[in-house]
């Protein structure tokens, strides 16, 4: 009898031993678990905090990023009928930032220039030269102008919140090249726009407002919008008088940029001006608008696809000028391709 109690004793004091140690194994388990979390959370906390350092840096940052587009259709034999044509475009864009204290001083530049070449390489002599032969002479037949911009704009602020800035802004707008109506391939007449022919561009104080880091609104209500012409031959076209090549006019001014990465890989750029000149009979009805969206579909670290549009409307602009009376209507000029490009230097702040 003594003996079974004693074997039944024993048996409970094993069966509660196992579930101390079963607990003992639980509660370390869940200790070293809780301990790994912990460690997991500070190198996170630290990572977070050095990015955010690095980020918010003062001094320099710069950078910036270069690509090049080209295309090619070539048709031989091809019953549904079609134009060759050669196309290349190059765009660039440069950034420098300067942080310092409540300070941050924002300097960008972008630059694009394309050409297209329509049809075969080689052309019927337009002027119907004739070859030793006595056929049409053939000449090389040129590539056009597709695209020529050229954006500088300067930016100075000074912090009144973390939203809220007061700033000093200045920006041109302008192309590098001549220019020529669509139907003077051979560039027989006078160009119709050149670099500063026109120029155009804002000399503003204001507020800038930023309420997230991808957005940017600037309001002025004191802006200089400036419109320049070297060649005085082509002041006309842009609303100076033919003795002029420079018209101020005072107005309120709109900045506003959104660039924001709206799903993986594929970023949306967006930048609308909006300007009025205070002596216009039309204020608030007809206002200069520039507003060009980009969309940048990232393939891989070195090709990407883009789609630009831009308009273009300013009433004091004559977009036909070879015929009589004055011509205003929105500009439009729209872009797609595919690129290799290389990115560079500082993230931006």
């Amino acid at each position: 009898m003594l003996h079974n109690i004693r074997c039944v004793a024993l048996f409970f004091k094993i069966k509660n031993m196992k579930k101390i140690v079963s607990v003992a194994i639980v509660l370390s388990a869940t200790f070293h678990l809780n301990a790994q979390a912990e460690e997991a959370d500070v190198k996170k906390n630290v990572q977070v905090a050095a990015a955010a350092a690095k980020e918010f840096k003062s001094g320099w940052t710069r950078g910036g990023f270069f690509n090049i587009n080209a295309s090619n259709t070539i048709f031989k034999n091809w019953a549904g009928g079609g134009s060759n044509s050669t196309g290349i475009v190059f765009n660039g864009s440069l950034y420098a930032v300067y942080k310092k204290g409540n300070g941050l001083w924002e300097n960008y530049l972008d630059l694009n220039y394309g050409a297209v070449q329509n049809g075969s390489m080689k052309i019927d002599d337009p002027k119907g030269a004739l070859d030793p032969n006595g056929d049409i002479k053939k000449i090389n037949n040129p590539f056009v102008k597709a695209d020529d911009r050229l954006v500088y704009q300067t930016k100075y602020g000074r912090k009144i919140n973390d939203k809220i800035n007061y700033a000093a802004l200045f920006n041109l707008n302008t192309q590098m090249f001549a220019g020529y109506q669509a139907d003077d391939k051979l560039r027989e007449r006078l160009p119709v726009s050149d670099f500063l022919s026109q120029a155009f561009g804002y000399a503003s104080l204001g507020v800038d407002y930023k309420p997230a880091k991808a957005v940017s609104v600037f309001v002025s209500p004191l802006t200089l919008k400036y419109t320049y012409v070297m060649n005085t031959r082509l002041a006309p076209s842009f609303g100076l008088d033919s003795n002029k090549n420079i018209r101020t006019e005072m107005g309120w001014y709109i900045n506003t940029q959104v660039s924001k990465e709206i799903m993986k890989n594929v970023t949306i750029q967006s930048r609308l001006e909006l300007f009025n000149n205070y002596k216009s009979v039309y204020l608030f009805k007809r206002i200069d608008i520039n507003w060009q969206n980009t969309i940048n579909l990232k393939v891989n670290k070195y090709i990407n696809v883009s789609l630009i549009t831009q308009m273009l409307y300013d009433d004091d602009v004559d977009v036909d000028p070879i015929n009589e009376g004055k011509q205003m209507r929105a500009q439009w000029k729209h872009f797609s391709g595919i690129a290799f490009g290389i990115k560079f230097g500082d993230n931006l702040p």
